[in-house]
């Protein structure tokens, strides 16, 4: 089904009406001639008269224009950038993408909170791209008319701001929920199933990674088993004593916890044992002299929540202060995945958490590694690469639903052996403090428009018949 890169929507007055004047190039492209179709964006549908015209000469980008009542109709702004697509035996012409990104306001603050930068880089991006793209929460959706009422982010920051306007259903839904207490609620739940019954594509539907699940599926891949540091799901304190017997600390981390938070270490020292607990805003260390005392601080800290209890790792240190690697992992236009970026995560001092929500410190992996690993740093970026796509790949083939994007934590101990440390979905994606070029955190924006665009069957090559079957529903 060919698809057209991209035109400019707009109503024209010389249009009678439900008329629509289409470019002969671009007609040409999508194997239309002048007669009757439907036109429709998201799951809106209209008749009407598509008219093949003369291409303007010297006109960078094909014009499509309609009679404005048509126009208003679709709920499709005048001036928009989006694709065409034409189905021959329908006679169907579909405006689009539309890629609904699903997330929640905040009350107080920029709009989206911490997250406001990535969101904002979203629907200016999707701009760029000719694709529909604008955020929304479930409360946004109307579902007797068919539209949504969502944000897209006008002019640049700090002088821009959030506008709401009026939308066609996405034909994609790019989940950004960001907690897990909405993912679980019952009402969100049932706003899911809903709308999943109306939406041509989704990706991230599977919310959040327990982190003891996502440890038993990956203990399933020869590749990755011998990876991951030893983990089990706590019960008990005689576990502590058994991890502390075989290395020096070890980590209690919330199963269903992000951005470090929760997160216990518990130390053998000389004197008997440090206990660091990772709080909002900073780390709380305390000593204690058995290890019954540490076991009890550590279930009053956990107050019995799900906790999985992982070996600590003798991680290799930069000035005294360890450090790991996040790999982003996206798929592309192509629906393949692919690395954006690497990149160190040198943790702050006194702290045991590299989070750069919580102070750390964002470097150069290849620098950072060939300053402490010297020839041999090339063969580890190599071998972070390859754990980045097997992961990826793995989790591909056991979880179902489709997965855009995932963050991998990696360490590297003194002896420069590469563990598997944590998989996470829907990563926080800071703008500005990350290391990176401006292309590469462009780069981090621009694949999950561009994979929406390949779910909504917008791409050449994209499953468009997939996409077809759900608008039919």
């Amino acid at each position: 089904m060919p698809v057209v890169h991209p035109v400019l929507i707009g109503a024209t007055p010389h249009a009678t009406r439900r008329e629509l004047f289409v470019p002969a190039s671009v007609a040409a492209r999508l194997g239309l001639a002048s007669g009757e179709v439907q036109i429709g964006a998201g799951l809106l549908r209209q008749p009407a008269r598509a008219v093949v015209v003369p291409d303007r000469p010297g006109q960078a980008t094909p014009q499509v224009v309609m009679d404005p009542a048509l126009l208003d109709e679709l709920h499709v702004p005048h001036g928009t950038r989006l694709h065409l697509r034409f189905d021959p035996e329908r006679r169907m012409l579909h405006l689009g993408p539309f890629v609904g990104i699903l997330a929640l306001r905040v009350r107080r603050g920029p709009l989206y909170g911490e997250h406001d930068p990535f969101f904002r880089a979203l629907t200016r991006w999707g701009e760029r791209l000719a694709i529909g793209a604008y955020m929304f929460a479930p409360r946004d959706v109307n579902w007797e008319r068919r539209l949504v009422h969502g944000y897209t982010y006008s002019g640049l920051w700090p002088l821009g701001r959030w506008r709401r306007g009026v939308f066609p259903f996405p034909d994609v839904v790019y989940d950004r929920i960001q907690t897990r207490r909405t993912e679980w609620s019952a009402p969100y739940m049932r706003f899911r199933e809903r709308l999943a019954k109306h939406v041509p594509a989704w990706f991230n539907e599977t919310g959040f990674f327990d982190k003891w699940r996502m440890h038993q599926e990956l203990s399933k891949s020869p590749a990755l088993a011998r990876l991951l540091p030893q983990t089990e799901r706590y019960s008990s304190p005689a576990q502590l004593e058994r991890f502390l017997r075989a290395g020096r600390a070890v980590f209690f981390k919330p199963i269903g916890g992000s951005l470090g938070l929760g997160i216990v270490c518990v130390r053998r020292t000389a004197s008997g044992y440090s206990l660091a607990f990772q709080l909002k805003d900073r780390a709380v260390v305390q000593h204690v002299p058995s290890l019954a005392r540490a076991a009890a601080k550590v279930d009053r800290a956990i107050r019995g929540r799900p906790y999985i209890i992982q070996q600590g790792l003798p991680l290799a240190t930069w000035q005294g202060r360890p450090f790991d690697v996040r790999i982003l992992m996206q798929r592309s236009q192509r629906g393949q995945w692919a690395m954006t970026k690497m990149y160190a995560r040198i943790a702050a001092p006194g702290s045991f958490t590299a989070n750069l929500s919580r102070g750390g410190q964002g470097a150069r992996a290849g620098a950072l590694l060939r300053r402490l690993f010297g020839a041999r740093a090339g063969q580890l970026l190599r071998q972070l690469y390859a754990t980045g796509l097997e992961c990826a790949r793995e989790i591909e083939r056991t979880l179902s639903g489709t997965v855009g994007e995932l963050g991998l934590d990696l360490g590297i101990d003194r002896l420069g052996r590469i563990w598997l440390i944590e998989v996470n979905s829907k990563p926080f994606l800071q703008m500005t403090r990350e290391a990176g070029s401006p292309h590469i955190l462009g780069l981090s924006v621009q694949r999950p428009l561009r994979f929406a665009r390949y779910l909504a069957g917008f791409e050449n090559g994209g499953p468009v018949q997939v996409a077809d079957e759900r608008e039919r529903a």
